[in-house]
């Protein structure tokens, strides 16, 4: 009797893991996120649409891109828009047999997701940096929001207003009660309706509600895209450190990893431009 206690307290442990990296996709919110990522160049942030996949009790938070390269459905409906371009018309990722670091014009792009288990507190953040993918688990941040009495419509949604901090800012967020999710971009969470719209005090980050979706298709979940038994997984300090390191000088940082191979650079933006902006005053988004 004990051993099958054990199996099945297994088994439900399991199936607790499966449901909530699985959980159907119910809304898709997508965001346009600014971020003054070098305070020497203000006037040029890091801008980046962002989609925020909401369980009811997990969500998924990642660039529109790599959403985009992952979910069905937008895969199926970027085949309806766009013609199937020719296969040596697309960016070869093995350049010279060696590494591919893609940039834009702001420099280094963020390829990071954050997931949120709203029911047991948790967060996963999974972020591909070079050619090496970083896990960090932790539990959900506990932000001592203040609901204020200020009140303002965005996308057709009556929203509240609150204040609270976390990671070093004070941030400035409108939550819509009528969306009962207690979630919200990056890893804002914890009032009492959907996050549409945040900024922090020093005017150095934003997030800005663009659009949402419902989804119909219960194939759709919020399970990561980026999740591997290879990824290395560390704390938040120390992935602070290496994602400092990375967006302040990405051509530095691949040529690290791979100190032997031939680093080839494309800049998505620019094509005829073939190396990294640096960061010469890098401005952390959060502080660990």
């Amino acid at each position: 009797m004990k051993t099958i206690r054990i199996v099945l307290a297994a088994l439900i442990l399991l199936t607790c893991n499966f449901a909530f990296a699985q959980e159907t996709i119910v809304l898709n919110a997508v965001y346009e996120f600014r971020y003054v990522r070098d305070l020497e160049h203000k006037d040029m942030p890091y801008i980046s649409n962002m989609v925020l996949s909401l369980g009811k009790q997990s969500s998924r938070y990642c660039t529109e891109k790599l959403y985009n390269e992952n979910d069905k459905n937008a895969q199926l409906q970027r085949q309806k828009q766009q013609p199937a371009q020719a296969t040596s018309a697309r960016p070869m990722a093995a350049v010279a047999g060696g590494p591919l670091l893609i940039v834009g014009k702001y420099g280094a792009i963020i390829n990071e997701e954050v997931l949120k288990d709203i029911s047991n507190q948790k967060l996963i953040t999974n972020a591909h940096l070079g050619i090496k993918t970083y896990t960090i688990e932790s539990g959900l941040p506990k932000i001592n929001w203040s609901i204020q009495d200020g009140k303002k419509t965005i996308g057709n949604y009556s929203c509240q207003k609150a204040v609270g901090s976390y990671g070093g800012r004070t941030y400035v967020a409108w939550f819509a009660p009528d969306l009962p999710f207690r979630d919200g971009p990056w890893k804002l969470s914890g009032l009492p309706g959907l996050i549409l719209e945040a900024k922090d005090t020093k005017n150095e980050v934003f997030f800005t509600f663009k659009e949402l979706s419902k989804n119909s298709d219960a194939e759709e979940t919020t399970k990561s895209f980026l999740a591997s038994d290879y990824n290395v997984k560390t704390n938040l300090k120390g992935y602070n450190r290496v994602k400092a390191a990375f967006e302040t000088d990405p051509e530095s940082v691949m040529s690290a990893q791979a100190p032997n191979a031939k680093l080839a650079v494309i800049n998505i933006d620019d094509p005829q431009t073939q190396h990294a902006a640096r960061v010469k005053k890098y401005n952390p988004i959060e502080y660990d």
